[in-house]
């Protein structure tokens, strides 16, 4: 994810939401390596809109602000790309 908030900086947002709160979002980034400074972290219960079923879940999301993909058959890469 660092690879692709460095690649669509000012382009796109890549958010990674943590349910147990800010300490445990740091950790978590620090232990993932998540150090690109475009990748935004928060601590919050994401909005039902998004089907949160599993963790790690991915949504992704238009900029109109229209779920698009939820879940099943996300690939950032590739739907980022065709989003931009």
């Amino acid at each position: 994810m660092n690879k692709l908030a460095k690649e669509y900086d000012g382009k796109a947002t890549f958010l990674c939401i943590n349910t147990r709160g800010i300490p445990d979002a740091k950790s978590y980034k620090e232990s993932k390596g998540l150090n690109e400074p475009a990748l935004l972290h928060g601590a919050v219960r994401p909005p039902e809109e998004y089907g949160l079923r599993y963790i790690p879940h991915k949504v992704v999301i238009d900029k109109g602000g229209k779920v698009v993909k939820n879940f099943e058959g996300v690939n950032l890469s590739e739907d980022v790309k065709a989003l931009v």
